[in-house]
């Protein structure tokens, strides 16, 4: 069982825990044994406005371009995977022959500005070597978008 929570320090106070009754039920429930605890810097893992606009916009638009380029990606996958070995890749060492693979990242491993990063990464790369701008993310989007087709 894991039990998680998150705190708040502020500077000049003390150290809170959010829901602490709640935190502090959690491991009065926990089987009898040893328990080791971390804290850690809680970081935000992408949102899926974020995500949302990756696959909704910047995906299809890229894969597009890619393969007026030249690629022939049947799918937004396989260009997703495409820009992971581009700009989303993790080395990973052989210790016993010392060889050095490339895999790519796994997205639900991005914080919030990790895959702002990569979604400004394929954009710049659009607009540079495929000669495609790929537009901004626009949360006001379905507002606009009705704006739009009222407009005779």
């Amino acid at each position: 069982m894991k039990v998680q929570s998150i705190g708040f320090k502020e500077e000049g106070k003390h150290f809170r825990i959010n829901l602490e009754a709640s935190f502090w039920k959690q491991l009065d429930e926990l089987p009898d044994g040893k328990y080791q605890i971390t804290i850690e810097k809680y970081k935000r893992t992408a949102t899926h406005q974020q995500f949302g606009y990756l696959y909704a916009v910047v995906l299809p638009l890229s894969m597009v371009a890619l393969n007026n380029a030249g690629y022939e990606f049947t799918d937004v996958s396989e260009a997703d995977t495409w820009w992971k070995m581009m700009f989303a890749n993790k080395k990973v060492v052989n210790r016993v022959t010392g060889e050095i693979i490339t895999l790519p990242q796994s997205k639900s491993e991005f914080m919030t500005t990790d895959e702002m990063v990569y979604t400004d990464l394929i954009r710049n790369y659009c607009s540079e070597f495929l000669n495609t701008n790929i537009p901004d993310s626009d949360k006001n989007w379905r507002r606009n978008a009705k704006l739009r087709e009222s407009i005779p």
